[in-house]
C-alpha cells in the first residue's frame, strides 16, 4: 500500500469530487483482536448519515452507498490495516468512485475517524507523512557493518559486511607492525562500507541514514560516505551490532522519535527568530494567513492542536509549494504565544 507523502497531500488538497469525499483515518492496537476500530468506524459513518439525512436525494443516496462500501471493505475478520493504521479518501458516489488509500506505520491522533466534506481532510496526513518516512540504519563495529532500513517502526536487513571480505590475509601477518596494519585495515574496511552504503541509499531512494557505533568507527565510515547526498546523523556511540532485532527496533524507534522532535524544535525556533528580526518570519494566525495569501511562505510550521484552522493553512501552503511541518508535544510549546502558528518567509 502506498506511503503518504507531502506531494500526495498536495494532490489531494486540490481534489473536489462532485458529491464530496469521505476522509477516513484508522488506527489500532496490534494487540487488540476484537476489532474495536471497526465498530468505531461504523459508528462514525452512521453519525455522518444521520447528520445528512435531509441532504438532497443524489447526495443522500451516494453517501449511503459509499458508507456501505467502506464498511464492507473492512468486514473480513482477517483483513487488518498495516502495522498501525490506514488513511483513505473515498469519493462519495452511488457506484464505486475514485479512492486513495495509504498505509501508515504510526497511529493517527484519533483511533478511528471518518469525516464528510467537499474536500479531503489532509491535515492529519501531513503529520503522518513525516512520521512514516523511511531511513537507513547503520550499525558499526571495527570489523563488521550491518545496514538496515527503518520504515513505519519496522526494521528490515539490507546488508551485512565483515572485514574478512575486504582483507583476507591480515590475521596471519603478526609481526611488529601488526597493530598498525590491523587498524589500517579496519579503517579501510569502514570507508569501503561507507561507499557501498552511499550507493545503496541512492538506489533505494533513501535520503537519511542514522549511524550507531564508536566515534572512531563512525569517522572511518563517514570518510567513505562523504560523496553521498544523503544526510548522515549520529544515533549513538554504543556498539549495537549483535543486538537482537526486537530490542534494536525499540531502540531505533526511540532515537528516530528524539531526532524528529529535535528537528521540529529547530524549525520552530528558526521561524520565531526570523519573526523577531522583522524580515523573514511571521507569527500568529492573521499574519501567517496574510503571508500565505501573498505566496511569501517558504515553510509553514504549526501545532497539530491548532484545530479547524489547520486545513485552510495547509491548503494555502500546499497551493504555493511551501514546505509544511506539523509539530507536537514539547516541540510545539514555544508556539503557544503565537496561536500555534508561525512561518519562515521567502521574502
Amino acid at each position: 500500500m502506498t506511503q503518504p507523502t507531502q506531494e500526495a497531500a498536495r494532490t489531494l488538497s486540490e481534489w473536489r469530487p462532485p458529491l464530496g469525499v469521505l476522509s477516513v483515518y484508522l488506527g489500532f492496537d496490534p494487540a487488540d483482536r476484537g476489532g474495536a476500530w471497526r465498530t468505531e468506524l461504523r459508528n462514525a459513518l452512521d453519525a455522518i448519515l444521520e447528520e445528512h439525512k435531509e441532504a438532497e436525494h443524489d447526495r443522500r443516496v451516494a453517501l449511503r452507498a459509499t458508507a456501505k462500501r467502506l464498511t464492507e471493505r473492512f468486514e473480513d475478520g482477517e483483513l487488518r490495516p498495516p502495522p498501525r493504521g490506514e488513511a483513505g479518501f473515498v469519493e462519495v458516489a452511488e457506484k464505486a468512485g475514485t479512492e486513495h488509500w495509504f498505509g501508515i506505520g504510526v497511529a493517527p491522533v484519533a483511533s478511528a475517524c471518518a469525516e464528510f466534506g467537499a474536500d479531503p481532510v489532509v491535515a492529519p496526513l501531513l503529520e503522518l507523512c513525516a512520521r512514516g518516512v523511511g531511513r537507513a540504519i547503520a550499525l558499526l563495529s571495527s570489523e563488521r557493518v550491518r545496514l538496515l532500513r527503518s520504515t513505519e517502526g519496522a526494521l528490515d536487513d539490507l546488508e551485512d559486511w565483515e572485514l574478512s571480505i575486504f582483507s583476507l590475509d591480515w590475521r596471519e601477518q603478526k609481526d611488529d607492525q601488526f597493530d598498525e596494519r590491523l587498524d589500517h585495515n579496519r579503517q579501510r574496511f569502514l570507508a569501503e562500507c561507507g561507499g557501498l552504503t552511499s550507493r545503496r541509499l541512492e538506489e533505494d531512494g533513501l535520503d537519511e541514514i542514522i549511524v550507531f557505533g564508536p566515534a572512531r568507527d563512525v569517522e572511518g565510515f563517514r570518510a567513505g560516505f562523504s560523496g553521498s547526498q544523503a544526510k548522515l546523523t549520529l544515533g549513538g556511540e554504543a556498539e549495537l551490532i549483535s543486538m537482537p532485532k526486537g530490542k534494536l527496533t525499540e531502540l531505533v524507534n526511540d532515537v528516530v522519535e528524539r531526532l524528529e522532535e529535535e528537528r521540529e524544535r529547530a524549525v520552530v525556533e528558526r521561524a520565531l527568530e526570523e519573526a523577531k528580526g522583522g524580515s523573514r518570519g511571521a507569527v500568529g494566525l492573521q499574519e501567517t494567513k496574510e503571508a500565505l495569501a501573498e505566496g511569501r511562505v517558504d515553510h509553514l510550521v504549526f501545532d497539530r492542536a491548532v484545530g479547524e484552522e489547520a486545513e485552510s493553512l495547509i491548503r494555502a501552503a500546499l497551493a504555493s509549494s511551501a514546505q509544511v511541518t506539523v509539530v507536537r508535544n514539547g516541540s510545539a510549546e514555544p508556539l503557544a504565544e503565537a496561536e500555534g502558528v508561525a512561518a519562515i518567509l521567502r521574502y
